[in-house]
């Protein structure tokens, strides 16, 4: 069930998080352990290609992306996800944090590689474009998991949401590695707090710009 609590929420960078620190504290056990689930999935890639050698490390390259495809990738995803029911008050559990492993977890995996060479791509040429691009997909984990949406969808779909909120958007990522330098400083358990904090904002964020634009469409309908 949806908190009553998104009255006060706004798509603004204070705002995110400010309610973002709010849900963490009040939900800071169950997220913690979402968080260390994601962390695991995320360093098994960078497990298996930490070995030396030309041929080991070509193939264990090889392994870690595909870690990162199959598994560090959708995980995360399926972590965004959490965070937001966390943010919108609906109930979750745990293993949520895998649910990307179901029906939809082609389109999940797809959106993670796609989004990943895009940024790149914008990189590659200059780094505006690689940080514009990760501004305007900056919503397709939560489209591809909470409303299940084809990966190419939900990048069409978060192009369309993000604008008007790029500057936001960016800002957020700019404080978010002073949050991080922050945590690390605080004897490094700190970073814990930090990401949960950080992840909390971006799903309140998100949350906010999909509430303004379900009341836009109602507004519309009843005119």
């Amino acid at each position: 069930m949806e908190s009553n609590n998104h009255t006060r929420l706004i798509p603004e960078v204070g705002s995110a998080f400010g309610f973002g620190w709010q849900k963490m504290k009040d939900d800071f056990a169950n997220l913690l352990v979402v968080t260390i689930i994601m962390l695991v999935a995320q360093s098994l890639g960078s497990i298996s290609g930490t070995n030396t050698g030309n041929d080991i490390s070509y193939s264990g390259s090889s392994v870690s992306f595909l870690i990162w495809l199959l598994i560090s990738g959708p995980v995360s995803m399926s972590a965004t996800w959490v965070y937001l029911k966390a943010v919108r008050g609906d109930s979750y559990e745990i293993k949520d944090t895998v649910a990307c492993f179901g029906s939809n977890y082609f389109e999940i995996m797809l959106a993670g590689l796609l989004v990943t060479f895009i940024i790149i791509f914008g990189i590659v040429f200059l780094i505006v474009p690689g940080i514009v691009f990760a501004v305007k997909l900056a919503f397709v984990p939560y489209l591809v998991m909470d409303k299940e949406m084809k990966a190419t969808d939900a990048i069409k779909k978060s192009w369309e949401m993000t604008k008007g909120y790029g500057w936001q958007l960016f800002f957020m990522g700019f404080l978010s590695i002073f949050i991080v330098i922050a945590g690390l400083l605080l004897f490094i358990v700190g970073i814990f707090p930090a990401i949960l904090w950080i992840n909390s904002a971006f799903a309140a964020f998100y949350h906010a710009v999909d509430l303004k634009n379900k009341e836009a469409v109602t507004i519309e309908t009843i005119k």
